[in-house]
């Protein structure tokens, strides 16, 4: 399964490491919310504090003051917990 991540468009160091590791990205300015799987933000984005109560908690990622590698590791993680409620019977 290909997940799609929305990347904040500030961040585009972190979007870069996550296209290199195969996953697809789409910029948060442009995203359709009901298609993305995960979204990695700018702490401070404001846009999407507004939507919080549409968007489960543990797929948006604040990355601001973390490096790609945690970044990753998370969204990693998250997407396999997703994975497993969307394969469960």
């Amino acid at each position: 399964m290909s997940f799609l991540i929305a990347v904040d468009d500030t961040l585009c160091n972190i979007r870069d490491a996550l296209q290199k590791q195969g996953y697809q990205t789409v910029e948060l300015s442009t995203a359709d919310f009901r298609d993305v799987d995960a979204f990695v933000v700018d702490s401070s984005n404001r846009d999407l504090t507004k939507r919080k109560n549409t968007i489960a908690d543990e797929r948006v990622i604040a990355a601001s003051d973390t490096d790609v590698d945690t970044v990753i590791n998370i969204l990693r993680d998250n997407l396999k917990y997703y994975k497993k409620e969307i394969d469960s019977p």
